[in-house]
């Protein structure tokens, strides 16, 4: 369905301006308050840019790891059980990748600058860099 403007990334830019001109006047607690309002409403953008190619590619790699499919929440029950039951000793070597590929991708929404460079190139691609620009 279409929207009238402004649509969701017009909203969030306005709200970030909106809470930088709060932080800007604010002092103290209110200046701190205004900071992290800012702070999640990029978290909030990242995330929608982010979340769809994120959840499939998780999906995608956990099917392959666990050789089971279904629904990501269910998918990650059977890797974390599997992890536990030691059954994916034999693949650690991909268990570790997907691990740390998971890291990169929850630091890549919530503070992409704390990403070293190499990281930062595998968490946005540049579809998703447009988007967050």
């Amino acid at each position: 369905m279409s929207h009238d403007r402004p649509d969701i990334p017009e909203i969030l830019a306005t709200l970030k301006e909106f809470t930088r001109g709060v932080a800007d006047k604010a002092r103290g607690s209110e200046r701190y308050d205004a900071l992290c309002a800012g702070f999640l409403v990029d978290v909030v953008k990242r995330e929608l840019v982010c979340v769809e190619a994120q959840d499939k590619s998780q999906a995608q790699r956990l099917t392959a790891i666990t050789g089971q499919s279904g629904e990501l929440e269910q998918l990650y029950e059977a890797f974390c059980q599997n992890v536990r039951g030691g059954r994916l000793d034999q693949q650690w070597d991909e268990v570790f990748d997907f691990a740390l590929q998971q890291v990169i991708d929850k630091v890549a929404v919530t503070k992409p600058d704390y990403l070293a460079p190499e990281h930062q190139a595998d968490a946005l691609t540049g579809n998703v860099k447009k988007q967050l620009e």
